[in-house]
């Protein structure tokens, strides 16, 4: 099973962009968003811990679904989810490859500004804009600027590494 790790800030389309590139898969895929929408929202080490026990718990069920791949979107960075997801990765038998979605501050903040959910809602996603500036720190990331890039482009991005990666029996070309 592959493990396709979408992360960057709030804002940057990771979501979107997981769900769409499910569908170029040519192999069983599913997205999960690691995310969790609690109140009230504190990025601490406990809700690391969730999200890592999210992905514990759902990885073995999309594997005996018969997904061979399986896309997680969500703020997995370096010194906060990532360490946490490796061991989980690595206790599962399963490698992951991470791609780190970017955007300068200002298209960060006008997609935010367009999201459903209320006030309360995108002001706390706009506070945390600076986690873009951490997305470079996780090893081995697979960087992709969105700035100017619509979800079909950026989707496109990532879909073109993917099938230079894994050949065209696992990623088809877009619909």
């Amino acid at each position: 099973m592959r493990i396709v790790v979408i992360t960057g800030a709030p804002g940057v389309g990771k979501t979107r962009l997981g769900h769409q590139l499910v569908a170029r898969y040519g192999v069983p895929s599913a997205a999960m968003d690691c995310d969790p929408v609690v109140y009230p929202w504190d990025g601490d080490q406990p809700l690391y811990d969730l999200m890592a026990s999210t992905v514990r718990a759902t990885l073995p069920v999309y594997r005996d679904w018969g997904a061979r791949v399986v896309v997680i979107s969500g703020v997995v960075l370096a010194n906060r989810a990532y360490e946490r997801f490796q061991k989980v990765f690595q206790d599962l038998g399963a490698e992951a490859v991470y791609y780190g979605l970017r955007a300068d501050p200002d298209a960060l903040a006008a997609r935010i500004g367009n999201d459903p959910g209320g006030e309360h809602f995108i002001e706390g996603r706009l506070a945390e804009r600076h986690l873009d500036a951490e997305v470079p720190d996780v090893p081995g990331i697979r960087l992709v600027d969105t700035s100017r890039l619509s979800l079909r482009e950026a989707t496109d991005a990532v879909a073109s590494r993917e099938l230079a990666e894994l050949g065209p029996e696992w990623i088809g070309p877009a619909a």
